[in-house]
């Protein structure tokens, strides 16, 4: 093995195993060669230290390039395997990312369909929290905006959706992030709105809380009650008939194990009260 370290005064190379040998205090066995041994090396010829060892053990630099090209190649294969490796991995991840912004635009692009065909306009100072609604919206699950209205609760400004699910009240704030809150339209036991001299308000009750949107202008305030109220009604009664239809399914299956003896007369009719709740 011959290091660069290793060069004499007239340009030719000693093994480092070789130069070693001329400090009785090293190592015989090893090819490193300390800085102050390789400074004696760069001062003395190829003569003066082959006369040191006494056997012949330089060659000429030029005359053995490959020593260094072999290395070299390695090196740079190594190199450009790192390189070919690192881009194949930021080719995967830019890959995921376009999949992931295309995916969310996708979305976005849902959401603003669903706002144009609930006829929703001026939402003025809200572009965050529209933005912010793909992460919100269930739109695999079914989940569609029926109406939206630009507001405030309390001194804060939002945004109010309601959906076929749910009402929503989202904040978009610059620090914080999103911050929303949702009243089921099971829960919602009231709505009702209030109309002054220029703006206009709703109160959505739900349980014990009641929360106050205000600042609305009056049309988006009217057609934002009256939406809350219909999407509860109508999710109320779909509610209603799907409890209706999985009660007689049950009802059903029980008399088909009556009739089978699997439960006797007494289990059945214990069961059946239970289902109706009566």
């Amino acid at each position: 093995m011959l290091k660069a370290s290793c060069i004499t005064k007239d340009g030719y190379l000693i093994c480092g195993k070789d130069a070693n040998r001329l400090d009785p205090s090293r190592p015989q066995k090893t090819y490193r060669v300390p800085i102050k041994l390789s400074k004696f090396i760069n001062s003395h010829t190829a003569n003066e230290i082959e006369d040191l060892l006494g056997i012949p053990s330089t060659v000429p630099y030029k005359e053995h390039p490959d020593l260094y090209k072999s290395k070299l190649s390695k090196v740079t294969e190594k190199l450009d395997s790192i390189a070919d490796s690192a881009g194949k991995k930021a080719d995967t991840l830019q890959a995921a990312i376009d999949e992931i912004n295309k995916g969310e635009q996708e979305k976005l692009d849902v959401i603003k369909q669903q706002l144009k065909d609930a006829n929703v306009e001026n939402l003025f100072g809200t572009k965050k929290e529209i933005k912010a609604l793909p992460d919100i919206i269930d739109i695999d699950g079914g989940e569609k905006i029926l109406y939206a209205a630009n507001a405030f609760i309390e001194t804060h400004s939002i945004l109010a959706v309601c959906t076929n699910k749910r009402v929503i009240f989202l904040d978009h704030g610059l620090i914080y992030g999103s911050k929303s809150t949702n009243i089921p339209l099971d829960m919602i036991n009231g709505v009702s709105y209030s109309k002054g001299l220029m703006l206009g308000s709703i109160s959505v009750t739900n349980g014990a809380i009641t929360t106050q949107i205000e600042n609305m202008q009056p049309y988006p305030a009217k057609k934002m009650a009256e939406t809350i109220k219909q999407a509860a009604a109508d999710f109320k009664q779909t509610s209603a008939q799907s409890s209706s239809s999985n009660d007689l399914l049950q009802l059903r299956e029980l008399k088909q194990l009556l009739d089978d003896g699997v439960i006797t007369e007494e289990e059945f009719t214990a069961k059946k009260k239970q289902i109706l709740e009566i």
